[in-house]
């Protein structure tokens, strides 16, 4: 008979957060990359260009741009990143060559990438890049890597290979090394290509603000928040204004600036901190900005679920506008909001209370929407 034995329960000896329960168990961006669609690869390199590679090559010459050619016709070339941009001939450039394969590059996949670019810098399509990389899923495998190491052994070897690859893969025609062709290929500087292994390419990319929606690990710490400026600023102006009248219906006096307001000492306090909420939302609003890809915006989706759960409390009758503010304020901070917003982190009691006036700030179309503190009933 087997041995058998009894299985006892599992133990899970680490913590657990409740985004590994929905989530599951993280996976490292590294193996993460293998997996991923080409589609997915292709859109992931269009995020590299534009939050890696263009702003590195802004850093380089005033007059940049980085551009993506790949599909047919690209005639060896998927991304184009200048240094120096003209249209003589003088334009100073590196060439990135994207392959999204199941495995790591060999040298008979890439033998007829290498006689692309000789044979249209020889024909004069495009000058020769300064530097040529090879970006992929898997990195390039030993072979490949040894070859680029050895850029003499690497041009006897294409030349050795040129019949088999590149012979009738280059373009429509045979392209034959032989003459003048070969006497360039022979010459040619193969000093110029490199690869940039997996890793690499994902320590760039974790400069872009794209990473975190790809690959997880939540919005980078949020910065400290901007500090209020002691002269009320142009943009501050409507719920600057809203307050003040908050203020007038308190008191029954009117209200309209700084010096009229420090006459009352606690009201005078209450708007230094309201500006400086106000202020702390501004900076998270920043940062949404700044740190997610366009067309996501998590601070306006933010703010309509501030604005849902205050509305009723502002449209309720209080004795006045002041006491309407600290209603609204009061029961902001309270709120709980959506753990789908990517934001939710940030949103601590000052950011809720400073939406409030971000709201305030706003001219809504149907004034029936719009966040007042002194309310006439009769209109």
């Amino acid at each position: 008979m087997d041995d058998f034995y009894e299985i006892e329960e599992p133990k899970y000896n680490r913590t657990l957060s409740n985004k590994q329960l929905i989530m599951g168990k993280n996976m490292p961006p590294i193996d993460r990359l293998k997996i991923i669609s080409a589609d997915e690869f292709e859109e992931l390199i269009e995020e590299w260009i534009y939050g890696y590679l263009r702003p590195k090559y802004k850093k380089v010459q005033k007059i940049k741009k980085v551009i993506r050619l790949a599909g047919s016709g690209d005639k060896g070339r998927d991304v184009v990143a200048f240094k120096k941009y003209s249209k003589d001939g003088s334009e100073i450039w590196d060439n990135y060559q994207c392959k999204h394969y199941s495995s790591a590059l060999t040298p008979s996949e890439m033998w007829v990438e290498f006689g692309k670019l000789c044979y249209y810098t020889y024909i004069g399509e495009y000058s020769v890049p300064q530097n040529y990389y090879f970006v992929s899923t898997r990195g390039v495998g030993p072979k490949l890597s040894d070859l680029l190491m050895k850029p003499d052994k690497l041009r006897d070897e294409l030349i050795a290979n040129w019949d088999k690859h590149c012979l009738k893969n280059i373009s429509e025609k045979e392209v034959r090394l032989v003459d003048e062709f070969k006497e360039y290929v022979e010459k040619f500087d193969f000093s110029i290509f490199e690869s940039i292994n997996p890793g690499e390419l994902i320590n760039q990319y974790k400069d872009t603000i794209y990473f975190s929606f790809r690959f997880g690990g939540g919005l980078t710490e949020r910065p400290k928040p901007l500090k209020e400026p002691a002269k009320v600023k142009q943009e501050e102006q409507m719920y600057v204004k809203k307050l003040y009248n908050a203020y007038s219906d308190h008191k029954k006096v009117e209200i309209n600036n700084l010096v009229k307001l420090e006459e009352h000492q606690y009201l005078f306090s209450h708007f230094k901190r309201q500006r400086n909420y106000f202020y702390q939302a501004e900076s998270l609003r920043v940062f949404d900005r700044d740190s997610k890809p366009d067309g996501l915006d998590g601070f306006e989706e933010m703010k309509n679920e501030v604005y849902h759960g205050i509305v009723d409390i502002v449209y309720d009758e209080y004795k006045d506008g002041f006491e309407r503010v600290r209603a609204a304020t009061r029961e902001a901070k309270a709120l709980a909001l959506s753990s789908n917003n990517a934001l939710r982190d940030f949103a601590d009691i000052p950011v809720k209370m400073g939406i409030c006036h971000h709201l305030a700030n706003e001219k809504k179309p149907d004034s029936a929407d719009e966040i007042l503190w002194v309310i006439d009933y009769e209109q």
